[in-house]
């Protein structure tokens, strides 16, 4: 029986209150006096709330991992699906932490008043830059994709009966299902891949159980290798060829072309994959899900935006992926072979000529002036102050990725939107909207070469303003 909250005491979110009471409930547990010596919170998803804890035992210090569930209801949260997982995962040789303790319980009978579960701290880096940049992870990455191949196979073979897990579904019909409202607004080049995509569907395979996220940024990895494989939420029974697919996406590349993650080759991956699970998946099947992820990301891309767009949430960084769908849809095009890398110089390096209007009611400096003081100010003394937080710096670096498309725009806004009117109006369409549902009910074919040139043209366009360094990156 767990050690219930004092009569009275309030669930709290507080550290220092978390880690007391997870202190006083492990000493219930293990039968002996368990102190917490440090507490804080760590940024690890929207859904949870994620606290770093160390405990002493009174022979070493040991430090852990608590994720709650502080708005969640008692069998609603998911965590107890997502201990099953775990568990399921390590019983399969999948690195990663071990369940210390767990509740979904009614808040009363919960030591913190709300479902959470105690798990094992593992050393390692989840960040990407640093894994794909810093020296001391160059010889993990020479050999990530046999790693993360091996990984793979002992997901796919977790029992699934242990899990809970519940089938994805036919997986054209899964996006559809999971993002009905992006689905039948997506932008048209992503609206040519998914027709290719339900034209060329790969013969299924037996579902196994698939993580559904298995990427950097959810893996932890040390110099030696892969440490641990985290976030679980979006585990499923499916194609296990989903996951490699989405280890594969450019999206998760980050501009270096190598497409395991940007660290390793196809083959090496399905290599050490079959080592594993005995059998060998085909290049041509990890390909068509590596635009499936492409596809995916895109429309998740517009669900998040989407978010700030209702007001579900504040949230600068939601409201700034909104353009990154752009990227989704140019790499669909590059994957289809309909178009391949282009070199734009980027309209702000070198800065526009300054000249103030003629029209202009304003006093100098102008607008644009502005936007690039600000700009600079958040990349020069903001994200150059070593005293700030990586999650600053981070949403810092966000900012100025903002700030810099509205200056595009402003410089290329007027004369993008009269040239796509001309070029739409040559297919009999007023917006890009208009040609995306053009498209998708057939009214235009997807395999007319004019209509793919101005898809592409429209894609370039946008993503010119969003993001015009993206433009020049190969698939590969």
């Amino acid at each position: 029986m767990a050690e219930v909250v004092e009569e009275g005491a309030a669930a709290s979110t507080n550290p220092a209150d978390v880690a007391d009471r997870i202190g006083r409930r492990l000493s219930v547990v293990h039968g002996r006096d368990i102190a917490v010596r440090t507490a804080r919170v760590i940024p690890a998803g929207a859904s949870r709330t994620t606290y770093a804890i160390t405990v002493d035992d009174g022979s070493a210090n040991e430090p852990l991992i608590v994720r709650a569930a502080p708005s969640g209801r008692c069998g609603e949260s998911g965590l107890a699906g997502e201990v099953a997982v775990l568990r399921a995962a390590r019983d399969s040789g999948v690195p990663v932490p071990e369940v210390v303790d767990f509740s979904d319980t009614a808040a009363e009978d919960s030591v913190l008043g709300f479902p959470y579960v105690v798990m094992t701290f593992i050393e390692g880096e989840s960040i990407p830059r640093r894994i794909l940049r810093d020296d001391c992870y160059a010889t993990m990455r020479d050999d990530f994709a046999r790693q993360a191949g091996h990984a793979l196979a002992r997901i796919h073979a977790m029992e699934p009966s242990a899990t809970g897990l519940l089938p994805m579904g036919e997986p054209i019909d899964a996006l559809h299902n999971h993002f009905a409202r992006e689905y039948e607004q997506a932008p048209a080049g992503l609206v040519l891949a998914m027709q290719w995509l339900a034209a060329n569907r790969p013969e299924p395979v037996t579902m196994s159980v698939v993580h559904g996220d298995f990427r950097l940024g959810n893996l932890l990895v040390t110099p030696e290798g892969l440490s641990a494989v985290l976030d679980w939420e979006l585990a499923h029974l499916g194609d296990p060829m989903e996951d490699l697919g989405w280890l594969c996406a450019k999206a998760w590349r980050f501009g270096i072309a190598r497409p395991v993650a940007g660290m390793g080759a196809r083959e090496d991956l399905l290599d050490a994959y079959a080592d594993v699970a005995g059998w060998r998946p085909t290049e041509a099947v990890l390909r068509w899900w590596e635009l499936y992820a492409t596809v995916r990301w895109g429309l998740m891309c517009a669900t998040q935006a989407n978010r700030y767009l209702d007001g579900v949430e504040r949230s600068m960084e939601l409201a700034a992926i909104g353009r990154r769908s752009a990227e989704q849809e140019f790499d669909a095009l590059l994957a289809l072979g309909i178009t391949g890398p282009v070199s734009i110089p980027d309209p702000l390096v070198p800065a526009a000529e300054k000249k103030h209007p003629a029209d202009d009611p304003y006093t100098a400096p102008t607008m644009p002036d502005l936007l690039e003081a600000v700009s600079g100010f958040l990349a020069d003394e903001v994200a150059g102050d070593t005293g700030i937080s990586p999650q600053v710096r981070f949403h810092t670096r966000v900012a100025g990725n903002v700030l810099a498309t509205v200056r595009r725009q402003l410089l290329l806004g007027d004369r993008h939107a009269a040239v796509s009117h001309h070029r739409l109006a040559g297919l009999g369409v007023a917006s890009s909207t208009d040609l995306a549902a053009a498209i998708r009910d057939g009214k235009l074919s997807a395999e007319d070469p004019a209509v793919r040139s101005v898809v592409t043209a429209e894609v370039v366009d946008r993503l010119t303003v969003a993001n015009p360094r993206h433009l020049s990156q190969p698939d590969c």
